[in-house]
């Protein structure tokens, strides 16, 4: 079995061929690992969690919680 992607979906497709006595071979035109853990959804969760607790914080600024 030959993968196109290493990203998550690629990574579980290629895992479970492999558990199950299949060759498999994996590539990426992009640096291993995928969209989500390299440039998207991990990274913009950190950024989006950031600006959620600032937002909260301002939100809650004059009941009884003030911001620095």
């Amino acid at each position: 079995v030959f993968v196109i992607g290493s990203g998550m979906s690629g990574m579980t497709v290629a895992n479970k061929c492999a558990s199950k006595g299949l060759k498999v071979g994996i590539t990426d035109e992009l640096p291993y690992g995928g969209t989500c853990a390299l440039r998207g959804c991990d990274p913009k969760k950190v950024i989006i969690g950031a600006t959620e607790v600032r937002d909260f914080a301002q939100r809650l600024k004059g009941n009884g919680i003030d911001t620095v």
